[in-house]
């Protein structure tokens, strides 16, 4: 059996990743591993504003990851539950860290054949700067991936 990996953040790419990837995991009678990598951000984003905010963070940062894979997994149940995966074998994560890293070392550790993902819209610019999740996915990860484009 083929295991796929199926990164899931609500957008509107990795719907249609995922409607894809069910799509094929039909046609090979694969397992699906539906995840979404709660991330929640640290104080030093606020801190290149001149904002101090590590005493808020530091106050609430266990709330706040709670609530945020809470909600990371009602998302991830409701974009699961809007697919036809009848007869396919269904596994639901969520996983806390740096979106790319997260997805790369599941993929690792637990031996994916591969991974479908979505391409946010950004403009080349952007990408140049910050880069993307699934730019750094496809340069690190240990199986090949499908990117899936809106």
């Amino acid at each position: 059996m083929k295991k796929i990996l199926v990164p899931i953040d609500g957008s509107e790419a990795s719907k249609k990743a995922a409607e894809k990837a069910v799509s094929i995991g039909k046609m090979i009678d694969a397992e699906m591993t539906f995840i979404t990598v709660a991330n929640l951000p640290t104080e030093d984003k606020y801190s290149y504003f001149g904002m101090a905010v590590e005493n808020a963070f530091i106050a609430n940062r266990k709330n706040m990851l709670k609530q945020l894979i809470y909600e990371e997994g009602r998302m991830l149940d409701i974009m699961v539950r809007n697919l036809d995966t009848e007869n396919l074998k269904v596994v639901k994560k969520v996983v806390v860290g740096v979106p790319a890293e997260e997805i790369v070392k599941i993929a690792a550790e637990e031996k994916f054949d591969f991974i479908v993902i979505g391409r946010r819209g950004f403009s080349k610019i952007e990408r140049f700067f910050v880069g993307s999740v699934t730019q750094k996915v496809i340069s690190s990860a240990p199986c090949p991936v499908m990117v899936i484009n809106v």
